[in-house]
């Protein structure tokens, strides 16, 4: 099936017959300057330098499968595609018009590219692996896989500190409670992160704050709010002491429960990584630290951010993994791994959205030099680019290898990663 990306790769490289080409009004076109590949929002190539017929143009290329598709995505209304000088498409179904009402000279290439070209493409789109270029992975030089690893890598931090600006908005731009979410929603991992989230949400940063110098306090208040107390485990006076707590803190802050005791995830986990455990965790580091935020962004080196996880919870999850059931072995504190899981999926890429906010590229800098002070993560994803060889030294290198295969393997954008030209071409 013929993809866009194609079509903007064989107008990017000029593959194909480039001579005598007529646009659908019968002018002749002379492409004097193909114009840069845009990523974002407007036109696909901008700057673009055209002759049709006998005046010479300078401005946009909009490319699509099919001339209509100008109409489907409304560029007609939209000003922003005024400086179009040339539709380039593979079939032209329909004339379609600027949004002033004047014709869009329109290009087809459908019949001037190389038929082995053609071929060629289509048979390597069409493989069945999950990398379609692991065949031929090993022709390709290690420089170029090197640069897509870091290509891809850069585009995982551009699209961290989005969510990270989208968050700031949700949160009345108001650093300290995105760190508070974002922490909050990491404590949970993926299996509890969304019931975290929620958590954070509905228990506003201000009242811890105010029992800084209370744990228990802080636990009925995190316990409560997360539906755990509504069931009373047998003989568990510890779990019945939070209750009435968070009976008397409920109504000094109004708050109340907003999970279900049912949305916390237990099954096929780790005693160490239960939620409540987690729980315990979360409610004792943001009871110890009041400005998270500052902590994480403003850190010396990462033995300082170490520090700040020394994470000590009350006594009674001590020998507890979950409420009314004690354990003769010692719970685990948070570990070297949870903590290492924090500062990729917390701290690096709150440092590249207040990077991106202040307008402070050394921020994303210090964020890269913190990842490639990490070992590599370990996951089915990685293990398929280890088997190719891709070189996995840290966790730059493995967060670049997962953005690689969720945004340009999974989609099939080969003609926009590195391996996938040098091999097309």
């Amino acid at each position: 099936m013929m993809q866009e990306a194609f079509l903007h790769h064989v107008w990017q490289f000029q593959k194909f017959n480039s001579l005598s080409l007529v646009s659908t009004q019968a002018e002749p076109i002379q492409v004097l300057k193909v114009g840069y590949h845009n990523a974002h929002a407007g036109a696909d190539f901008l700057e673009a330098h055209i002759q049709i017929g006998v005046v010479e143009w300078v401005g946009s290329v909009e490319i699509h499968l099919k001339s209509s598709d100008w109409e489907q995505h409304t560029h007609q209304h939209d000003q922003s595609y005024g400086n179009v000088i040339l539709h380039v498409v593979w079939e032209n179904d329909r004339e379609v018009y600027r949004h002033d009402g004047t014709i869009m000279p329109t290009l087809v290439v459908k019949d001037l590219i190389d038929v082995r070209l053609l071929q060629s493409y289509s048979a390597f789109m069409a493989r069945p692996t999950q990398i379609l270029c692991q065949g031929q992975f090993e022709e390709v030089p290690f420089i170029r896989k090197l640069g897509m690893l870091d290509k891809a890598l850069l585009l995982r931090l551009e699209k961290k500190a989005h969510h990270i600006m989208e968050l700031f908005a949700k949160c009345n731009q108001d650093w300290e409670d995105v760190a508070y979410r974002l922490l909050a929603k990491n404590f949970g991992f993926v299996v509890n992160a969304e019931p975290f989230m929620r958590l954070a949400e509905n228990l506003p940063l201000k009242c811890i704050h105010k029992h800084r110098d209370n744990l228990f306090q802080i636990e009925a208040m995190v316990f409560g709010v997360a539906g755990l107390l509504e069931v009373i485990e047998e003989n568990d006076d510890y779990q019945r002491s939070l209750k009435q707590e968070f009976k008397f803190l409920s109504a000094k802050y109004q708050l109340k429960p907003v999970i279900e005791s049912h949305e916390w995830k237990f099954l096929r986990m780790r005693p160490a990584n239960f939620p409540t455990v987690r729980l315990a965790q979360w409610a004792a580091l943001i009871g110890k630290n009041a400005n998270l935020f500052s902590l994480m962004i403003y850190f010396k080196d990462t033995q300082t951010i170490e520090s700040l996880f020394s994470i000590n919870t009350s006594p009674y999850w001590e020998n507890h993994y979950r409420f009314g059931k004690s354990t003769e072995t010692k719970v685990k504190s948070f570990g070297k791994s949870s903590f290492e899981n924090i500062l990729i999926n917390t701290v690096v890429p709150l440092m590249a959205g207040y990077g991106r906010y202040k307008n402070e590229p050394i921020l994303v800098d210090k964020a890269i030099a913190m990842l490639e002070e990490i070992k590599p993560e370990k996951n089915h994803i990685l293990a398929n680019w280890q088997e190719l060889h891709l070189p996995i030294k840290n966790a730059a290198d493995s967060q670049g290898a997962l953005e690689w295969m969720k945004s340009f393997c999974h989609t099939k954008r080969c003609l926009s990663c590195e391996v996938g030209l040098f091999l097309l071409r």
